[in-house]
């Protein structure tokens, strides 16, 4: 026989005054300690971010996670390097919108004021963004050189032909 739960009766739990405060203070507790561990791990990632910033880099975003359902929503999670509110620095972005209605909307934010959710969840994601940054500079190196080459051809051509304008005259 299966036992019928029974709600407790308000005078089985504190007055809500007290319960507030009790919780007000037990939030206070755990927010200074939040915001101890939020620092420490800013500390120990700005190191990451130091080191790619001695760097001459491409921007590249790195996909954390992604969905979309029948209807064209979508939605994505990236963790990149780029310039953000000026400063080259790894970053965390967050886009979703809808392919059907052209509807597009994206936050980035700096590691370290993005939302402790994403922070957590990206961290792992560094070696792959790393391996990441390094194709897109090999990439960008290779067509920085083959437009070099275009360049030097299209300036050699304009120089003989200058020269040619020259001599005529």
């Amino acid at each position: 026989m299966m036992k019928k739960k029974v709600p407790l009766a308000n005078h089985d739990k504190p007055p809500a005054a007290e319960r507030i405060a009790a919780s007000l203070k037990r939030l206070a507790a755990t927010s200074a300690e939040l915001e101890t561990a939020t620092g420490e791990l800013g500390q120990a990632f700005s190191s990451f971010d130091k080191a790619l910033q001695r760097l001459n880099l491409v921007p590249t975003w790195h996909q954390i996670a992604a969905g979309e359902d029948e209807d064209g929503n979508y939605w994505t999670r990236e963790i990149g390097y780029t310039t953000v509110q000026g400063q080259w620095r790894i970053a965390l972005k967050r886009t979703w919108g809808n392919e059907n209605w052209a509807h597009h909307e994206e936050e980035v934010w700096p590691f370290n004021k993005a939302p402790h959710w994403m922070q957590i969840e990206s961290l792992g994601k560094i070696p792959d963004l790393y391996e990441e940054l390094i194709k897109r500079t090999e990439e960008t190196i290779k067509k920085i050189r083959a437009k070099t080459t275009e360049a030097r051809e299209l300036a050699a051509a304009m120089d003989a032909t200058t020269a040619e304008g020259t001599k005529q005259e």
